[in-house]
């Protein structure tokens, strides 16, 4: 590539990543906040929210990367064609590959990213989500027990919990244990964590007391602890996880899934679909960077008719991507479909490079841009006659 081609391509990768950047933070924020009941509700730590939130990045990327290809070519051409950069490259003599070659050299780096998040992280990132809320539903002191109330757990013990911090410390915590025959148990700390380890599930309090009162021998006894771990392992359920979806096995996995699988003996064509889907995520990313080119790659003068142009590109892309996510759940139930998740993107790759390798000048929306101008001159001298009336 020539120096005005390392030229393009930097303004285009500056581009690109201030829009992934910008995209990526604004769709990451907006998902995480869905999450943040995780604190409020379930009681669990900062940690646990900033993981649970973490691991919906992939995904969000795995969208946003490809509309973040597109916005920066769209924007580093927009910008050459106004700094007339672009009329001195297509004076010059300049042969098409002078613009393409930087959106090629881009898109592949867009596919990489893709292909890693499609094939790798994005299915990883899916089970840690789905097992980390499972363990998050399954315990009991977050999702039973609410600040400031006696909760009773079956008929014969009573949680109370006064307040719950943010990183997962509960105080002023108030247990009564009638489960024993003939005794009650009253715990009382001044705080405590709920702990997990391979023996068990665990309430560790401190600063704290233990009432016992002995109903055959009518009396009681108290009990001054620092440290006492009260054992929840018999409350708390054994996270039964419920079997994988397509989307959340590894790509090996769906080469050759198990015929046992129940969900596989349920949808077996979603298995494949899902697969193809993966391995044709990436050629979307390509699309993206090389369809600016053929729309924007020629110099232009109008504004209104390379605004309409950019409408137009968007418009396009958006729809290919829209019809590509179609046609995968369409294939999930019609394996016949499969060949298409690549035709689409494939297709319209080759006749891109086709038609900018042959020169094409995609000036159509110079007329559309001047029917729309014509048509609103048309109604201004209505509208005053009508206001003059």
């Amino acid at each position: 590539m020539k120096l005005i081609g390392w030229y393009v391509f930097k303004r285009m990768l500056g581009a690109c990543l201030l829009s992934l950047g910008g995209l990526s933070g604004t769709v990451w924020l907006s998902q995480a906040l869905r999450e943040l009941n995780l604190i409020t509700s379930k009681g669990q730590s900062l940690f646990t929210f900033l993981h649970v939130s973490g691991l919906i990045f992939p995904g969000l990327l795995l969208i946003v990367c490809p509309v973040a290809i597109l916005i920066g070519v769209i924007y580093t051409l927009n910008q050459l064609n106004a700094d007339s950069e672009l009329v001195i490259i297509n004076a010059s003599g300049a042969p098409p590959t002078t613009l393409l070659k930087p959106a090629l050299l881009l898109g592949t780096l867009g596919m990489v990213v893709v292909a890693a998040m499609s094939l790798y992280l994005v299915p990883r990132s899916l089970q840690s989500f789905r097992d980390l809320i499972t363990n998050v539903n399954a315990d009991l002191i977050s999702t039973f027990v609410d600040e400031g109330s006696f909760t009773p757990i079956g008929d014969q013990l009573v949680f109370h919990i006064r307040e719950r911090k943010p990183d997962g410390t509960m105080e002023g915590i108030f247990i009564q244990d009638e489960r024993e025959a003939g005794q009650s148990n009253v715990y009382i700390a001044n705080k405590g964590i709920v702990l997990k380890n391979p023996l068990g599930t665990f309430l560790v309090m401190q600063d704290g007391t233990i009432q016992q009162r002995s109903v055959a021998k009518d009396s009681m006894s108290v009990i001054q602890f620092e440290s006492y771990a009260f054992d929840l392992s018999t409350f708390t359920s054994a996270a039964s996880l419920p079997s994988m979806k397509p989307a959340e096995r590894d790509t090996t996995y769906l080469l050759a899934p198990d015929p046992n699988d129940t969900e596989f003996q349920k949808r077996p064509a979603s298995f494949p679909a899902e697969l193809h889907d993966r391995l044709s995520n990436p050629l979307y990313t390509m699309l993206f960077a090389i369809l600016p080119v053929l729309a924007l790659g020629q110099a232009q003068t109008t504004r209104h008719g390379r605004g309409v142009v950019i409408l137009g590109t968007v418009l396009a892309a958006t729809g290919l991507r829209v019809a590509g996510l179609i046609l995968a759940g369409l294939a999930a139930n019609n394996p016949i479909l499969i060949p298409a998740l690549y035709g689409l993107p494939l297709a319209f790759i080759i006749v891109s490079l086709i038609a900018i390798l042959r020169g094409y000048r995609f000036s159509s929306s110079e007329g559309i841009g001047s029917m729309v101008l014509e048509a609103v001159q048309r109604l201004m001298p209505r509208r005053g006659a009508a206001g003059g009336a």
